[in-house]
């Protein structure tokens, strides 16, 4: 965690037992309040904090600017709500909560428990794999006191905590951060509430309360986006078949095989067949979606449709939100226009070592916003004539919990928007994604999730009933093979072999490369077993 080289002499309030100071930034600097021109006003409950000027190079130079700072107490928790107009665009502010005691955090998922180190800890929100589900961090102190802190807001907005150790006692640097598409020169925060709490799983609970009401979350028994069949679901079966390389797991008549030896354990209604790289060469043919000649065709691909329908088992093919080849025909039109950009206006682009070449530089992926109208229309009209022809029940969105400040287009807005039209006018279509945070859970209900490098986290945060009063899970495309621990067309090669636990969140899971079946027949059907616990349990 990289800081300043100077004091910059922020002003700091202490009020109703925290002591704490802001920050304003805008895309040119970092600016700060001028006390020798803050107000401070006291009341019984709150403390106002109205400023008429800021500084700059910590203190050195003057300038235009204003900033209101409300505090209010509601007990011991404090309640502090921050509104700057500057003459520049912002970009964020940052509350600082000062002179905090050692502490661990207590409520990541990768971890549930986390100590912060000497070089300081980073964690931003929308995090959908990875750092915080919800903006919320709780801290544990030496003393076993349990502080939490968690922004109020009612919308899907950056947020960042970083934390660190100034002369031995702990700062946390709140940060919220405007959206791109509404950049002005006044930004209102919400409330950031910081205090103590008596359990962890009430302060999880509480917080889990106010983002279902914040995003209308439904309860699952109760979702209209949940086609009845899909509350039947007790197995998800992940049949690989073909991996950026072009190397074939399964061709579709391979992969009926497999449904057919499933069905013949399991009843067919139960069993949900996920369908990594189905159109072809594994991301690679992302953007241009089609049933892949070497595999079978369109004729190969429609038989399996049929009789996957004929035995009542529900397939699900995969698609990609916002990854595209450029090399497609017409990337120009579809897909330059609605390719990422960063709050600061910077391209986005990400990869992985797709070809074992040991590097990300890969030239040909593009990162795309669903929000944008030439991709989002030319996604949804590809996923909609290809569910008419073939008549498959589900549709998998990969990275959908991808999220960032995009000016052009809302990418959570987009995200909502693109679901809503896959599903017009078809109730029994199931539209499933991967990662998971707070908001995202009203998009769409089932999700695989619970994945880390190297290694698998099964919504392991410390109160999963966030998770499990609105959501299904299934294991993350990752989870290694029972055979020989293969992750088939996932990037990351391998993984150890482990079974989804049993909870009512989580579906079982059976990853299904090539020789699964024929190398590790008993491992399958444990989990087979683990799916009929499933059904007495929880369906």
């Amino acid at each position: 965690m990289q800081d300043l080289s100077f004091d910059p002499r922020d002003p700091l309030f202490d009020f109703n037992g925290i002591q704490f100071g802001v920050q304003i930034f805008t895309f040119e600097n970092v600016y700060g309040l001028d006390p020798a021109r803050c107000t401070v006003a006291a009341e019984a409950e709150a403390l106002i904090v109205s400023c008429r000027g800021l500084t700059w190079a910590g203190g050195q130079v003057r300038c235009e600017g204003e900033v209101l700072i409300r505090a209010v107490a509601q007990g011991k928790r404090t309640c502090v709500t921050v509104e700057a107009h500057l003459p520049k665009t912002i970009r964020s502010v940052k509350l600082v909560v000062a002179n905090l005691p050692e502490s661990v955090i207590v409520n990541l998922r990768e971890t549930g428990e986390r100590r912060i180190g000497p070089e300081g800890l980073i964690l931003r929100y929308p995090g959908g794999w990875r750092d915080l589900y919800t903006p919320q961090v709780i801290l544990r102190g030496l003393d076993g006191a349990l502080t939490n802190i968690r922004s109020l807001d009612t919308r899907v907005r950056a947020k960042t905590v970083a934390l660190g150790y100034r002369q031995g006692r702990l700062a946390v640097e709140l940060i919220h951060e405007a959206l791109a598409i509404e950049g002005a020169d006044i930004i209102r925060v919400p409330a950031w509430e910081i205090g103590p709490c008596e359990t962890l799983e009430g302060a999880l609970a509480e917080q889990s309360a106010h983002t279902a009401a914040a995003y209308n979350l439904v309860p699952w028994e109760q979702r209209p986006d949940v086609p009845s069949w899909a509350r039947q679901i007790a197995l998800v079966a992940a049949i690989h078949c073909q991996h950026f390389t072009g190397y074939v797991f399964n061709d579709y008549a391979r992969v009926l095989e497999t449904i057919c030896w499933l069905s013949d354990r399991i009843e067919p209604h139960r069993l949900l067949v996920y369908l990594p790289g189905w159109e072809g060469r594994y991301y690679w043919q992302y953007g241009e979606y089609r049933p892949d000649p070497r595999m079978g065709g369109d004729e190969g691909f429609a038989h399996l449709a049929r009789e996957a329908r004929r035995l009542g088992v529900h397939l699900m093919p995969m698609f990609g939100i916002n990854h595209v080849n450029r090399a497609m025909d017409n990337y120009e039109q579809w897909g330059a226009p609605a390719a990422a950009m960063s709050a600061g206006g910077n391209p986005t682009a990400g990869s992985v070592d797709w070809d074992g070449s040991r590097h990300f530089d890969h030239a040909w992926g593009s990162l795309l916003n669903p929000g944008s109208p030439t991709w989002q229309q030319r996604l949804v009209g590809q996923i909609t004539r290809l569910i008419d022809r073939f008549g498959f029940d589900g549709v998998f969105l990969d990275i959908s919990a991808g999220w960032w400040n995009d000016p052009k287009h809302a990418v959570y807005d987009g995200t909502v928007e693109l679901i809503a039209r896959l599903r017009a006018g078809r109730p029994e279509l199931l539209v499933a994604g991967e990662g998971w945070y707070d908001a995202l859970g009203a998009a769409t209900p089932l999700m695989q999730s619970g994945h880390t490098d190297g290694v698998l986290h099964w919504h392991d945060q410390p109160y999963a009933p966030a998770f499990d009063a609105h959501n299904r899970g299934f294991a993350h495309l990752c989870l290694g093979d029972p055979s020989r621990g293969s992750t088939g067309a996932h990037e990351l090669g391998y993984n150890p072999i482990r079974r989804a636990p049993l909870r009512k969140g989580i579906i079982p899971t059976v990853t299904i490369v090539e020789d699964t079946l024929r190398l590790a027949p008993d491992a399958v059907e444990q989990i087979i077993e683990d799916a009929r616990l499933y059904v007495e349990q929880y369906l």
